[in-house]
């Protein structure tokens, strides 16, 4: 005699919805509870408030969803995301640099986060094993006596009337992101905290949208400017569905963007991409601007915590990224992957011994470690952010920058760089052949008395004969 197979996941974000795609393959009963009213259009919704901002698909983290979403990026084509070539169709402007264009072969996809998520729950909600809640409050895990292993989820749903009910699970699956509340609940039942790090970075951005017409940036699909030292303030434009621009503008401690029209547009005007500002000085914008702020990036160290058997932190519950950097939906791709391979392996054990857990906290660690670490080191270029600097940390920030002024005038550095931060090519790449020939190269280069500043690029006068 067989028995039904059960697994909760708790949010309803695009880490509980890829978690919930995965469970969906080994259980027979996947729930999905989500606290927030789920909107049956692509719109940015009240739990989500980061949602209305820029947001990028980063090339790794696409093709993992396209692994458990077959079809994805044919349907975002369809429903009018912009697509190209991240080098090609984009314009990078870094510590003042702009970059050379050329062809990364780096696809990117321009959807908007509301338009992903809306996309994906309807696929999950389809599923026939799998059923989402909303307006549904997760309040506890619950445990067998000994607190060893999970049993289930408490939840109340006041649009029913319903409080404090059970949800029977053979595993928990916590997405519920920065604010998860599990920790507290591990604790009163005598599990210690996972130990935190954080590094205060006092981040603000704001966010407007423009009608996005064929003729501006000559058909680009955007421009981003990355924040300095000097000048610690940045700004990413993209082309979205509808024919719209996405305009976020970010600066740290008491340096926000202002929200209101005028203000917004000089602040863009302060970028060193003099298109930035001009192109939002005639486009017509689409809306009042919105805010977001970051004091800190988290991140819990869960693998070296004791937890009870078939509890599953998730996404931005481990770790929570400056989302200036664009990774929180990659890493979480990539961890719905580790998981599908984890319950491969271990689901035959689902019962006795949730072995799960550890192996999907020790899988994950090396993509958490390396996006943290890349985070964090990027983050500590701004020298008023608190935090430790170890040579190791100052060698490699003095070497990005010299990657940044060699992309100046070489498109392979660019592209190198391009691939590391979407997760393609680990960092150390870029201190390897060839990237490390093509940099030293173009120091040589830059450095020649024939090598001028032409306003916010460098190139190389050849002398006349």
């Amino acid at each position: 005699m067989t028995t039904t197979s059960y697994a909760v996941v708790i949010g309803a974000g695009m880490g509980g919805l890829l978690a919930a795609r995965v469970l969906s393959e080994f259980f027979d009963d996947v729930t999905v509870v989500e606290r927030d009213a789920l909107p049956d259009a692509p719109v940015a919704r009240r739990c989500v408030p980061q949602a209305r901002h820029a947001h990028v698909l980063a090339t790794r983290g696409r093709t993992a969803m396209e692994d458990l979403f077959p079809g994805l990026a044919e349907d975002l084509l369809r429903c009018g995301a912009p697509n190209g070539d991240l080098q090609a169709d984009f314009r990078w402007i870094a510590d003042g640099h702009r970059w050379a264009k050329g062809a990364s072969g780096i696809p990117v996809l321009m959807a908007s986060r509301p338009l992903v998520e809306w996309y994906l729950r309807n696929l999950v909600q389809a599923l026939p094993n799998v059923e989402i809640i909303d307006r549904c409050t997760a309040r506890r895990i619950t445990t067998d006596p000994q607190h060893r292993r999970v049993t289930g989820l408490a939840v109340s749903v006041p649009s029913k009337n319903i409080t404090d009910t059970v949800i029977a699970s053979d595993l928990v699956v916590d997405a519920s992101g920065r604010s998860s509340e599990t920790q507290g609940w591990l604790e009163s039942l005598g599990f210690n905290r996972p130990r935190e790090e954080k590094l205060p970075i006092h981040l603000a951005y704001g966010t407007r949208h423009y009608r996005r017409e064929p003729s501006h940036l000559d058909g680009d699909l955007g421009v981003g400017v990355m924040g300095t030292p000097e000048l610690p303030r940045g700004g990413l434009m993209m082309a979205q569905e509808n024919d719209d621009w996405v305009v976020t503008l970010a600066g740290y401690r008491d340096d926000e963007p202002p929200l209101d029209a005028e203000g917004f547009v000089d602040y863009a005007r302060s970028l060193p991409a003099p298109e930035f500002g001009e192109l939002l000085s005639h486009a017509h914008p689409l809306d009042e601007g919105v805010r977001y702020r970051v004091p800190s990036t988290v991140r819990r160290h869960f693998e070296s915590a004791p937890l009870p058997d078939g509890y599953i932190p998730f996404g931005d519950t481990m770790c929570s990224f400056n989302p200036v950097y664009g990774q929180g939906m990659t890493v979480a791709a990539l961890e719905a992957l580790i998981l599908r391979k984890c319950l491969q392996r271990e689901i035959r054990h689902i019962r006795d011994n949730h072995r799960v857990t550890d192996r999907f906290l020790r899988n994950s660690t090396p993509i958490l470690d390396e996006a943290w670490e890349m985070a964090c080191n990027t983050d500590l270029r701004m020298p008023f952010i608190e935090g430790k600097r170890t040579a190791k940390i100052r060698m490699t920030n003095a070497y990005v920058g010299r990657v940044h002024r060699a992309a100046a005038i070489d498109p392979r550095v660019g592209a190198a760089f391009l691939r590391v931060i979407n997760l393609l090519d680990h960092p150390n790449s870029l201190m390897k052949p060839p990237t490390l020939e093509r940099v030293l190269w173009a120091s040589r280069r830059q450095a020649n008395p024939h090598t001028v500043e032409t306003g916010y690029s460098k190139s190389t006068v050849r002398p006349s004969h």
